[in-house]
């Protein structure tokens, strides 16, 4: 038996019609989504995140975290095995997301691949930092913070309680239930 690969290359068309999207199968909507991720994460073209980030909305509708999550992980892996430099297709799962453990792990990995994309570790966790920073009372970025201590290094520790003045009581409380104080 031959092992074919199915193209998905009339996805790509797709996700420029949101309209269509209903008429897709559930897991039509993943690899669209992993495909959308992955070409904004090569091209960094920032005219694809609002639809980017309403498709990802889109699959947070129709999927469950147990989906999410191992599309997170698929992502991570061709991005580490194939293009580190396109890191950037972790976004939605760090900004979009509404399952604070897969932000929490989509800021891991994003930190992590850094390294090898910049070849620098403190680039990941600086515009993680950067994100934080940006939307401090926002729920997301108590589970960026708890992604980032994950990794257990005191120099982004450091970082971290810089930031500690400016966050907001949600973000403080989730950090708190967590067992976290900065």
């Amino acid at each position: 038996m031959t092992d074919q690969k199915k193209d998905y290359s009339y996805l790509d068309k797709i996700a420029l019609q949101s309209d269509k999207w209903d008429g897709l199968h559930k897991n039509e909507v993943q690899v669209m989504t992993f495909r959308t991720c992955f070409l904004y994460g090569e091209s960094r073209n920032k005219n694809i995140i609002p639809v980017l980030f309403r498709m990802y909305e889109y699959l947070i509708e129709t999927s469950s975290g147990e989906e999410r999550t191992k599309l997170l992980a698929s992502l991570s892996s061709v991005i580490r095995k194939n293009k580190p430099q396109a890191i950037m297709a972790l976004f939605p799962f760090i900004q979009v997301e509404t399952d604070g453990e897969i932000v929490r792990a989509a800021s891991q990995f994003f930190v992590n691949l850094s390294v090898l994309s910049n070849k620098e570790f403190y680039s990941g966790s600086n515009i993680m930092l950067k994100l934080i920073k940006d939307a401090p009372e926002e729920r997301n970025s108590a589970y960026i913070i708890l992604g980032l201590l994950d990794i257990e290094n005191d120099n982004i520790k450091q970082m971290l309680r810089s930031v500690k003045p400016q966050l907001g009581i949600e973000v403080i409380s989730i950090l708190h239930n967590n067992g976290v104080q900065l």
